[in-house]
């Protein structure tokens, strides 16, 4: 254990001579408010500070925790931090503390306070990993992926596999056309999935590791859904909605599915653009309850959006649902529509994402839970086509947390991850993001929807959890 004492030499023997027979004057515990008060240290070449777990002033004898961040692949050196201490009025340390100190094992310092009294403490630094670490696993591109259909118009996650969509909408026949299967982690291509019908659109999985294919409803064809057992079954059709029955023109460009396709209960939901109703199907062991879906007008949007989002929580009856919608105008250079993020609660609250922690329009989202702990991830790109694209990952444990903006403190803590910008030329507003947690490991998967080869693509990201 390294010690900094206060005294040296005879120095020490004097002063006790000369005070032996006067009895200390006394204080209100010991050490008590005159003496160490804070201790902090910092990474040499970094701003931050990091300060003891529990706040001062310190009794003498006390031991000081504390966590510094550290990372699996830039562990910190604890043999080279930066310390500093707050004392009180009066009070002192002898020798002054070195610019750079090693807190291998716990250090001990000496404080003297205003009265002469004698205070030990120990520091002791803990390298901590964060609650949330993000590492880039990866981007391939439409040319890495063999994506003929750079505007992709779907991705999930099933399993081991990542699905993406390469549709040939005019001819459902092409050797080409389906959904594109790789393994999750490196990329690597296995096999084609072909697709069901003509002007298929999304691919999405379910909670129970089954996927489905729906035809959006162009040309009067409606909106249909086909239930995929998994990668090598063939398609099951499961619901046509006729544009007859009203279906509206160009519904399911967008869908999500909660619940199990195939055994139990399921929710479909869809919205339709340039409007601001959303619908939504009930399943049961795999068959709509009615093939007629519950349309549901969200006032809360202020109006018809240009396009909308809608995932509900869980298949429980009062669940609240996840509402993304985008007002977008192409005159509206001060910025101020675009996209907005809403919390539905049961009973009908809205808790809105403040629009100045997202970028013009919000392309997709996914809210996942880590061990009790609720985040929220976006994908995200500016004002115009061409406009950088990213990713953006919230804690929402808290959902009042929403209300905070980049200036308040503690928003590092709220706002956790922002990606790499990456570039393209997006007209359709087109993009979706998948997580996917394992335990304590997520990886987070999102699709970029180009003009351009070498744009488009899929980026893949990992984020470790570690509980605190």
């Amino acid at each position: 254990m390294k010690k900094y004492n206060l005294y040296t030499g005879w120095l020490p023997l004097l002063l006790l001579l000369v005070f032996s027979c006067k009895k200390p004057d006394p204080i209100e515990g010991s050490g008590g408010p005159d003496g160490l008060l804070n201790f902090s240290v910092s990474i040499p070449g970094e701003s931050a500070a990091y300060s003891a777990n529990t706040a001062g002033p310190y009794h003498d004898g006390d031991t000081l925790f504390i966590n510094v961040p550290t990372s699996e692949e830039e562990p910190v050196d604890v043999t080279r931090l930066k310390p500093a201490a707050s004392l009180a009025n009066n009070s002192h340390m002898t020798p002054g503390l070195p610019g750079i100190l090693d807190f291998t094992t716990p250090v001990e310092v000496t404080v003297v306070n205003g009265k002469g009294v004698t205070q030990k403490n120990y520091i002791k630094v803990l390298p901590t990993l964060p609650k949330t670490l993000f590492k880039k696993v990866w981007f391939k591109n439409a040319q890495a992926l063999g994506v003929l259909r750079t505007n992709i118009s779907g991705m999930t996650v099933l399993g081991d596999n990542m699905l993406v969509a390469d549709f040939n909408v005019w001819d459902a026949g092409d050797a080409g056309s389906g959904v594109r299967v790789y393994d999750k982690l490196t990329g690597a291509f296995k096999k084609i999935v072909p697709a069901p019908t003509t002007f298929t659109a999304q691919v999405c999985a379910d909670d129970a590791g089954h996927f489905a294919v729906n035809r959006y409803n162009i040309y009067g064809a409606g909106f249909m859904l086909y239930y995929y057992e998994d990668i090598n079954s063939a398609p099951k059709l499961i619901l046509n909605y006729a544009a007859s029955d009203g279906c509206p023109v160009e519904l399911g460009k967008k869908m999500s599915i909660t619940g199990n396709l195939k055994e139990g209960k399921a929710y479909v939901y869809a919205a339709a653009e340039g409007t601001n109703t959303y619908l939504y199907w009930e399943f049961m062991n795999g068959v709509p309850v009615s093939n007629i879906p519950k349309s549901v007008t969200y006032g809360g949007a202020g109006g018809a959006w240009s396009y909308g989002i809608v995932k509900r929580m869980s298949i429980e009856e009062n669940a609240s649902l996840y509402i993304s919608y985008c007002h977008y105008d192409g005159a509206d250079t001060d910025l101020k529509k675009g996209s907005r993020f809403d919390i539905l609660s049961a009973t009908q609250d809205i808790t809105q994402l403040k629009k100045e922690n997202h970028d013009y329009k919000i392309l997709d989202f996914d809210v996942f839970t880590v061990k009790g702990d609720k985040f929220l991830a976006i994908l995200q790109q500016g004002f115009w086509a061409w406009d950088a694209t990213s990713v953006k990952v919230f804690e929402i444990t808290d959902e009042g947390k929403l209300n905070m903006v980049p200036s308040d403190a503690g928003y590092k803590d709220f706002m956790l991850f922002s990606s790499d910008i990456y570039g393209g030329t997006n007209y359709n507003k087109w993009g979706d993001i998948v997580v996917d947690v394992k335990g304590n490991e997520v990886y987070i998967y999102a699709s970029l929807a180009n003009t351009d080869a070498a744009t488009s693509g899929v980026m893949a990201y990992r984020m470790i959890y570690t509980p605190q």
